[in-house]
Formats: structure tokens, sequence, C-alpha cells
């Protein structure tokens, strides 16, 4: 499916918002802004909140980046969005989530690649995207490794994109040229 909103650069955003730009930029040294954020930026103000939230949870939390990473992977491959997943693989490696894990993320139940905390916290995931509703089971499985910090941590990075993918498919976000699972 093609773009159904325009990917914005920072000359088409209003000029007491092109900071937000800047700042993209910036945060990502220098590399080019990505098209889910170009096309939030067809609403400047919400793009600089998501963008907020979003940089809150993917750089200022306690919560393990491995086990962070693990569950957005399980939410994107439950929804089927490539653009999140594809992005987020490479997160994945780079925070040290090994590429047979992420090879056999739909194994996970039974796969030895994947210990009992992952396979906790992918659980959470799974149930989170596909029935909103958590069972108490895998709640206090959660709570035998997470204290009350890092369980939060978990439920607004997994609430967060479950947010982004109705984001990303409806609109159509296209993956950026050259972009791939390394």
């Amino acid at each position: 499916m093609a773009a159904r909103l325009p990917y914005v650069d920072r000359e088409g955003l209003p000029e007491a918002d092109r900071d937000i730009y800047d700042r993209l930029v910036r945060e990502r040294g220098g590399a080019p802004v990505g098209n889910i954020f170009r096309t939030l930026a067809n609403a400047p103000n919400l793009l600089r909140r998501f963008n907020a939230l979003g940089g809150e949870l993917r750089n200022a939390t306690q919560l393990d980046p491995k086990l962070r990473e693990l569950a957005l992977m399980t939410v994107g491959r439950l929804t089927n969005a490539e653009y999140e997943f594809t992005h987020h693989w490479n997160i994945s490696l780079q925070v040290g989530v090994k590429r047979e894990q992420l090879e056999h993320l739909a194994e996970f139940e039974k796969s030895p690649l994947f210990n009992d905390h992952e396979r906790a916290v992918m659980r959470y995931a799974v149930e989170a995207t596909n029935d909103v509703k958590v069972s108490d089971p895998t709640f206090n499985a959660l709570r035998g490794f997470l204290d009350d910090r890092r369980m939060m941590e978990l439920v607004m990075n997994v609430a967060f994109y479950n947010a982004v993918v109705p984001i990303l498919v409806p609109c159509g976000v296209e993956l950026e040229p050259g972009a791939k699972r390394n």
C-alpha cells in the first residue's frame, strides 16, 4: 500500500514547529527523519507529544531494553506492522537480542532460545495485543521479576506500540529507501 498522507519535510512544517524536525535529526545523529515522523508531521502538535512519549519510553526507562524490544517485536509480529517490525528488529539486535530469537518469535512459548522472563514479557504482549485483557497468571508471572515501576514501563511500552500500529498501517507508512532488517 502506498502512503495515504504526505511525508512532511522540515520546510513543509510551519516555522514555529520546525524545531521538532531539527530535534529528530539531532536525536538520530543526522540520519534522515523516518517516515513515521514525517507522516505525523501532518499534525505537528501531535508529533511533538508522540515524540516526547516515544523517546521517554525508548530511552528513559529502567525496563531491560531486551525485554522491551521482545515485547515490541511481539506487537509488530502479531499486527503485521512491517514498518515497526523492521525498525525494531534492528533496535533489538543493537540492545543484545539474539538474531536466533528474532527468527523464532512465533515459537517463543516452547523454544529453548527464550528464558522464563522473556516468555512472560512476550506472553503479556500477546494478550495485551490480541485481547487487551491480560490474564491474572500472565500478569502475576511478571510480578515475580518486575517491580511496580518496570511493570508500568512494560505496560506503557506495549500500549504505546499498540497505538503506533493503527497509525502506521491505515496511513500506509512505508519503509524508508534502504531500510531493511540487518
